[in-house]
This record gives C-alpha cells, structure tokens and sequence, in this order.
C-alpha cells in the first residue's frame, strides 16, 4: 500500500508568505495612519474656522471706549485670559484667549493655537473702523514671492501633527520649528506662512492657517450694526 503523504509548506515557501503578509500589513498600517492624521487634520481646520467665528462673536459684542468694536489680545501665560497693559496688549503674538471665547484648548494633537492680532484692531480705548490699517500678511513661502492674503487683522495657526514650535496644552514649549517656513509661523513676527504640506527633507511643513480679512471683518461688524 503506497504510504498517503501530506505535502506542507516548505520553509521557503512560509518565508515568502510571511514577506507578503507583511508588505500587506505594512500597507495597510500606513494607510490607516494616513486616514488618521488627515481625519485629525479635518478637526483641526474646523475649530480653526470655530475660532475665526467666534473672534467675530467677541468683536461684535465688546466695545472699547469709544463705542467701537474690538478684538482680544492674545493669552500669553496660558490661562486662557487675554493679556493686557491697560487698553494695549502686552504682546501682539501669543495663543488664542480660549476662556474669554469659551473654546476648547488645544488642536488634534494636543497643543495650543498660536494667534497673532494686529494692534490696530484691539485697543479697548480706540476700537478699530473703516480705516483701521492692519500689517499682517500671509504668504506660501518664507521668501514672500507669492502672497495670499495682505493687510490682515488676524492670523490663527495649528502646528499640525509634528508641533514643532508649539505650546502643548501643559503649557510647555516644544522643540523649535527646524524649517524656513515653519520657522517663520514661529518668530513673532507679521508674516506667516500657509501651503500644503511637505515631508520631511523637503522644507518640511504642516501647520494649519486661518485668517481673517479687514474686508469680512468689516462686513460682519456693518451687518450687526457695529460699523460705520
């Protein structure tokens, strides 16, 4: 009687299953990391857009001495409370007043919002009107070949996922940004920088921008009978 063999996987032949399985699995968790970071992104972008609304609320609902509207100045203690010197703000580059806005603290990955307002704008003895002029601009690169938006009020930012340069919601500092461009959403200065994002070796980027212009602004404050 001929013996009844049972042929199996040679050791070969399971190492090459295992290579395959693992190309699968490897795909597999690279994309589901992808879909997170770009769902985390998603949330990110609309409580940026939450932020620029509610910036809109406080301007429409505070007014300065002269009856004119306002906006607040950035928190730069990390309280949540906006920072002043009197009817000026001790500084013009901070985080996002998230108490005074009644806001969450912090983007997607667990850091604070950067918020850059101009002086113009949020002085509670003279509030902004139809001719306050704003020096805020946001271009798509360090250089400023190209700008996107001049003459603003306001600039949000998110440091995105890797958060150099950020404040987590702890209220320490992260590592510096390492970039030209990431660098400049960093400095404290009135130019930023917004594009779509950029590995890294290439001028890595990912913040995450919104901003506001005089022209809305103006808009908003005129339909809520704040202006002229």
């Amino acid at each position: 009687m001929t013996p009844n063999y049972h042929k199996g996987f040679t050791l070969f032949e399971l190492a090459i299953v295992l290579i395959i399985i693992s190309i699968l699995a490897g795909g597999l968790f690279v994309s589901l990391g992808a879909q997170i970071e770009q769902q985390q992104r998603h949330a990110t972008q609309q409580t940026l857009n939450d932020i620029r609304d509610a910036l809109l609320g406080f301007a429409a609902s505070h007014y300065a001495t002269d009856g004119k509207p306002y906006l607040p100045c950035p928190d730069t203690d990390g309280d949540g409370i906006e920072n002043r010197n009197g009817v000026l703000c001790t500084q013009y580059s901070g985080q996002i007043p998230w108490s005074d806005l009644g806001l969450g603290n912090q983007d997607a990955w667990g850091n604070r919002f950067d918020y850059r307002v101009e002086k113009a704008f949020s002085q509670r003895d003279n509030g902004f009107t139809l001719a306050s002029n704003a020096t805020i601009k946001v271009c798509e690169q360090a250089t400023c070949t190209t700008v996107l938006g001049n003459g603003l009020p306001l600039v949000i930012l998110s440091h995105g996922p890797n958060g150099l340069g950020a404040t987590n919601s702890q209220n320490k500092l992260l590592p510096a940004a390492v970039s030209a461009d990431e660098i400049e959403n960093t400095n404290a200065d009135a130019i930023f920088v917004s594009h779509t994002p950029t590995p890294i070796g290439t001028n890595e980027f990912d913040d995450l921008l919104v901003w506001l212009s005089p022209n809305t602004l103006y808009n908003r404050m005129i339909a809520a009978g704040r202006l002229p």
